[in-house]
């Protein structure tokens, strides 16, 4: 649950300027991580209980037709959506005070945009940083996996699409004057947000599972953040695949400014990249 997209995601992410290739690459390569990270956090020391011949066997419900099944399961889904509510407000809640905390601790030092995304983005860096991207990106692609993990992957996305679109107007390597985001950044950062393990994913987990099996409170609870650690260690699994395979040798404009070349002479790789579509830029990773 805390490592692909779902289906509602999938479908309106597409519609930024994130590739939707990527996005559907990432879900599917998300799956086979997903099980051996789990088996590295959780290893079965015993002998499972369920097994694949008592897995397979379900219980009849007691409905006589479609439309009383169909009541029942919408009046037993009212505790798992409040459930999920209240944790969801909650986790919320609690991220908002801490940044508010944050924020009145760096205006005292004249750093009010203090927050807690920020000093995860510094933590993030050297992760970032051995999934392939390069030093001088590895803030910027930092700060959006911090505002994935205590956020939302939208947000995280919507911030990255607004970088695409820079890049795209300013040239393929420059954003507002600066060598910051580029393709191979660019992807490798798709691959590392395209997951649920967020604080407020983890509302929805521990709300809905306890509604679910409320015997199994302790254990949900206890076990969270380490599904929530192991979400985002299955997701940067993904992006360091990514960065291996990934390696645009896409030419680039000298100009950080408005893409014209600096000089009164374009060189035979500015040529060339004059040459190239923005189809075929993209193809390169």
């Amino acid at each position: 649950l805390h490592l692909t997209l779902a289906t509602l995601q999938l479908a309106l992410l597409p519609k930024s300027q994130v590739s939707p290739s990527h996005l559907l690459t990432a879900s599917v390569m998300s799956a086979p991580a997903s099980l051996a990270v789990a088996k590295l956090f959780w290893p079965e020391t015993e002998t499972p209980k369920i097994t694949l011949k008592n897995a397979m066997k379900m219980e009849t419900g007691d409905s006589r037709n479609l439309l009383e099944a169909a009541t029942q399961g919408a009046s037993s889904s009212i505790s798992l959506v409040a459930n999920i509510a209240v944790n969801l407000i909650a986790f919320l809640a609690l991220l908002s005070f801490v940044n508010a905390a944050l924020s009145w601790l760096g205006n005292m030092f004249d750093y009010p945009q203090l927050s807690f995304e920020i000093i995860c983005s510094y933590v993030f860096m050297p992760l970032s940083f051995m999934m392939g991207v390069e030093w001088q990106d590895s803030f910027m692609v930092a700060k959006l996996i911090g505002y994935k993990t205590f956020f939302n992957e939208f947000v995280a996305y919507e911030h990255l699409s607004k970088l695409i679109s820079l890049r795209k107007e300013a040239g393929p390597q420059f954003v507002n004057g600066k060598r910051k985001a580029w393709i191979r950044s660019e992807t490798i950062a798709t691959y590392a947000l395209c997951g649920f393990a967020n604080i407020g994913s983890l509302g929805i987990v521990i709300g809905g599972l306890t509604s679910m099996a409320p015997s199994r409170k302790r254990d949900i609870t206890s076990g969270s953040v380490r599904a929530l650690i192991a979400g985002t260690v299955a997701c940067f699994m993904t992006a360091c695949i990514a960065g291996t395979t990934c390696h645009p040798l896409c030419p680039v404009f000298q100009s950080p400014q408005n893409g014209s070349f600096q000089g009164g002479r374009a060189s035979n790789l500015q040529m060339q990249h004059m040459l190239l579509s923005e189809a075929e830029r993209q193809s390169c990773c």
